[in-house]
This record gives C-alpha cells, structure tokens and sequence, in this order.
C-alpha cells in the first residue's frame, strides 16, 4: 500500500471512531495547495457583516442643546428664563426642550432629565408633564421640531404625588422611545431633586424631545410652599450619554402666585 493509501486509511479510522459532535478534518484540495485557514474566511466575513443597528454611543454623537420656553416672548432661549411678565403662575408647566443635531441613525440616545422637585424656599418643579394648550406654539416655533410628534410615550407617576395630572407625556421627533421611561427616581418625598432615563432610537438628522416642568401651587404644598416663593432661579439639568450635563432654570421673578 502506498504512503497516500496509508495516510487515507488512518484518517477513515479516526473519524469511525470519533464523536458525532466533533467537526470532520479538513480535506486537502485536490490541487495539493494549502487550504485556506479558517481564520482568513471568519475575517472576511466579519468585514462584510452588516453593523447591529440599535448599538448605544456612550459618546452621544451630535451636537445636544437645551432650550426653555419663553411665555412672554413666544420663543425658545438657550439661557434661563430670569423674567417673563406676563409669564407662568403656580400649577402652570414650563416647557423644556433638547435639540441633537446630527444624530446618527440607529444609535440609542441615553437621556437623564433631572429636576429640582423642592428647596429649602418650598415646592419647586414638583413633577414633570406636558406643555399647555397656551404654549402650543413652543412645537412650531423655531428652533423647534415645526411639526406634530413623531412619537410620545406616557410619563411615569410619582407615587408621592397625589395631584399629579393624568395625561402627561413625554414627546420626541426623529426618534422612538424604545421602553419605558425610569422613575422618577428616588421614588419618596420631595426633598432635593428627582430624575428620569429615557433610551431614544434616533432616525438620524435632528432629534428632540419636549416636556414640561410642572410649577408647585401652594393649593397643593400650602401658604408660602409654591414655586413663586422661591428666592432664586429652581433648574432643570439634562444629560445625554456621557456628554457634559447642561441646565436651564427659572428666575423668582418669572413665576406670579
């Protein structure tokens, strides 16, 4: 028997033998050139693999910004709201809004929303809702989206909030909600502040999210307990990702009884 012949009859017994669960050894071609290693083909077909879409950016690509809503000059300001007259009273919501321009398709945007919900001057934002029919035109105005939502998810309640509205919502443009927003967090008593996370897929372009900081009343907190008794400005602070957190708050003089 030829060396060939030998060669082919030991692999043969080897596979007889051997675990159905094993691979088979690999077949020389017939050329007698090397086979190709299988470390080349899984490489050539990673590098032609179609990226997962969904992936999170701990970086947050696209340029995030943070306006509020300006009642007496019907515009979005990227600096705080120090006076408006006429401007909001207790129970009123204060329309927020993050702009992230250049957003990248299919990337999942991390967003923190965190808000003071009481100071030692009383009640501040005592929960989150949406901006009133009075503020509709915060939706149409430049920098805004200029259009209807493309999608809105309900706000969680507060269980030590008995008067919170029903009805509130969060809403977004370019970009779906992909679960339930957490929080608000910690789930007790006004105190300091509270906060919500919210994952949104971007559809890539510009992406926004508006909500409203609800103004405490002092029919709900009692005499000298509402957001018009707070001596200095009460903030909302945003954060995307791992970008660098930004906030905009309310002057005193912005909030009438």
């Amino acid at each position: 028997m030829t060396g060939v012949g030998v060669l082919l009859l030991v692999l043969s017994t080897d596979n007889d033998s051997s675990s159905g669960s094993q691979p088979s050894p690999t077949a020389l071609p017939a050329s007698g050139g090397p086979a190709t290693p299988r470390a080349t083909t899984a490489a050539t077909l990673a590098s032609s693999a179609t990226p997962i879409s969904g992936s999170s950016s701990p970086a947050a690509p696209g340029d995030v910004r943070l306006f509020i809503w300006s009642r007496q000059q019907k515009q979005w300001l990227g600096s705080d709201l120090a006076k408006d007259d006429p401007g909001y009273r207790e129970g009123d919501a204060v329309p927020f809004m993050i702009r992230i321009d250049n957003a990248v398709a299919s990337v999942l945007y991390e967003v923190e929303i965190s808000y003071w919900c009481h100071t030692s001057d009383g009640a501040a934002f005592d929960y989150l809702s949406n901006p009133s029919a009075e503020d509709s035109a915060s939706q149409t105005t430049p920098p805004g989206p200029g259009r209807r939502e493309d999608a809105s998810i309900p706000i969680p309640d507060d269980s030590a909030i008995s008067f919170d509205a029903s009805g509130r919502r969060f809403k977004a443009w370019g970009g779906s909600f992909q679960q339930a927003p957490e929080g608000p967090s910690p789930d007790t008593p006004c105190q300091t502040d509270k906060r919500f996370s919210l994952s949104l897929m971007a559809q890539g372009g510009s992406m926004f999210l508006i909500w409203g900081g609800h103004l405490a009343s002092k029919s709900d907190w009692g005499e000298n307990q509402g957001a018009s008794s707070q001596r200095s400005a009460i903030y909302m602070e945003v954060s995307v990702g791992q970008s660098s957190p930004q906030k905009l708050g309310v002057g005193p003089d912005a909030i009438a009884p």
